[in-house]
């Protein structure tokens, strides 16, 4: 039997949950399937705007409100979807940098000093994580002038440092870098191996273009991803760039890119949605995926002694990636899955880059 819109949209309020509170319980692309049936069903349904999640109830940080709300952008998937949008904005000149997969972070710096660092949260409401950002290498302490500024963008764990320290033990670098962040054990001395990644400025005196705005943040100190202004044809090479095996060369993870209007006046006069600018848009990229028969499921001890659950699957190749076993990350998802000798599993990368098993093809459900 068919599921309810109640039932859809119960399921995912559990998905956004348990992804902002870093235990995803299915891929990107599964998310964003539900969000558009959801989307079909009933365009009014309250979580279709919901931005970040609530702060959980057993955080040790304390709460704190954003100045001003930190929101979330509208999706896109396909070309078509992308020109439609961009049609209907009224300028000729984008803006576009990679949408990196990591943690929302703002920095408020008053008279040139930082004093603190808030997470996302819900978009009003996150946690001040001021002690364990000021370990994160590559944050300056103190501006170059003394101004009175918002900063935002994401923190992130690059590749290389995950593959060599974390890998036997979570995840994904997103995963990895979001709890980072948020553990108060032995002094937060793992933020040392984050970064950040700025793409935000909330300034008195803003400049008049993104451009403009993101080499202000290289010269106020801080590292900015890959981006560029053009035409629409500029834009979407650089996306399809990325989407060609472009990104796997990056040394952070990104699931999409961003794109803008250039004029910030014109992003202003467009105003916002349910705390989605509409002169803003998060232009995803379709995950690679592939089914193949699961071998064996064997459980593979990290070096602090976590127990986690592994399925060796039959080599399958993947975005140009040959898979041949896969971390199931926990046991609810073990459990979800129920995996067994010879079944069959649709297998995708997060990021392009962390194995992921989607579903079991052969169960039911599943058909």
């Amino acid at each position: 039997m068919p599921e309810s819109l109640e039932e859809l949209r119960s399921k995912l309020r559990q998905y956004q949950d348990a992804y902002y509170n870093l235990d995803p319980i299915v891929s990107d692309s599964e998310y964003d399937t539900l969000l558009a049936i959801i989307k079909g069903m009933d365009p009014n349904a309250p979580e279709l705007t919901t931005v970040g999640a609530p702060i959980p109830s057993h955080s040790v940080w304390d709460k704190v409100s954003h100045i001003i709300p930190m929101g979330s952008l509208e999706k896109v998937n396909t070309n078509i979807e992308f020109n439609e949008w961009a049609s209907k904005i009224g300028t000729k000149e984008f803006f576009i940098t990679h949408k990196i997969d990591g943690s929302s972070m703002e920095l408020v710096y008053e008279n040139g000093i930082l004093v603190r660092c808030i997470s996302r949260g819900d978009g009003i409401i996150g946690e001040d994580v001021t002690v364990n950002i000021n370990r994160v290498p590559g944050i300056p302490h103190k501006l170059p002038k003394p101004v009175s500024v918002i900063i935002r963008g994401e923190i992130v764990m690059f590749k290389e440092v995950f593959e060599r320290l974390y890998s036997s033990e979570y995840a994904n670098p997103r995963n990895t870098a979001a709890g980072k962040v948020r553990e108060k054990k032995n002094n937060g001395d793992d933020c040392e191996n984050l970064s950040f990644l700025a793409y935000g400025l909330l300034d008195p005196d803003p400049p008049h273009t993104m451009f403009s705005l993101f080499c202000m943040l290289e010269m106020m100190g801080f590292k900015v991803p890959e981006h560029m202004s053009g035409s629409i044809e500029s834009i979407s090479n650089f996306f399809l760039a990325l989407s060609n095996k472009g990104r796997e060369a990056l040394p952070y993870e990104i699931d999409g890119v961003v794109v803008s209007v250039n004029d910030l006046r014109l992003m202003e006069e467009l105003g916002d949605l349910n705390m989605r600018p509409r002169g803003q848009i998060a232009w995803k990229f379709d995950s690679a995926k592939g089914i193949t028969p699961v071998v064996e499921v064997r459980w593979q001890v990290g070096p602090s002694g976590r127990v986690t659950p592994v399925a060796d699957v039959e080599p399958v190749e993947i975005g140009g990636v040959t898979i041949t076993s896969i971390s199931l990350h926990n046991l609810s998802i073990f459990r979800d899955l129920k995996l067994w000798k010879g079944c069959r599993v649709l297998v995708s990368r997060h990021g392009d880059v962390i194995p992921y098993i989607e579903k079991n093809m052969d169960l039911p459900e599943a058909v």
